[in-house]
């Protein structure tokens, strides 16, 4: 009795290893395929001590928008509201990271947020000025 369960447990092995090969064999019309693309890498940069200190986080946002300072004010608008997101995301990763307060993280977009801006500043879609930086 102990020979029949261990040769149907073979057969099966056997019908196991042999199956796949059989059905991964291409059609014999099928062309040539092309193999999906790699997904596309996201790329988060990860914050250390000196990125997340107030001074450096102030001096870094008000460098970022100044190759775009000859830029009509609709597209500066813009370029402000994907600073204040940005800024948002790297405030928000120091404070995960426990590099920084969530007091001083708030307190530091707030001041960096209530700077100098004009005031028709409106959200716009971005316009190509046909000028690179």
């Amino acid at each position: 009795m102990t020979r029949r369960p261990h040769a149907a447990t073979l057969a099966l092995a056997a019908l196991v290893m042999v199956a796949p090969t059989v059905s991964m064999a291409p059609p014999a019309a099928a062309g040539p395929t092309r193999p999906e693309p790699p997904p596309s890498r996201k790329v988060l940069y990860d914050p250390d001590q000196a990125t997340c200190q107030p001074a450096h986080v102030e001096r870094t946002f008000a460098e970022q928008l100044r190759p775009w300072a000859d830029q009509p004010e609709p597209v500066q608008a813009r370029l402000r509201l994907l600073q204040a997101e940005m800024l948002r995301g790297s405030l928000q990763r120091c404070v995960s990271r426990g590099l920084l307060s969530a007091a001083d993280a708030q307190a530091l977009e707030q001041r960096l947020l209530a700077g100098p801006q004009p005031s028709n500043a409106q959200p716009t879609s971005p316009q190509p000025s046909g000028q690179r930086p």
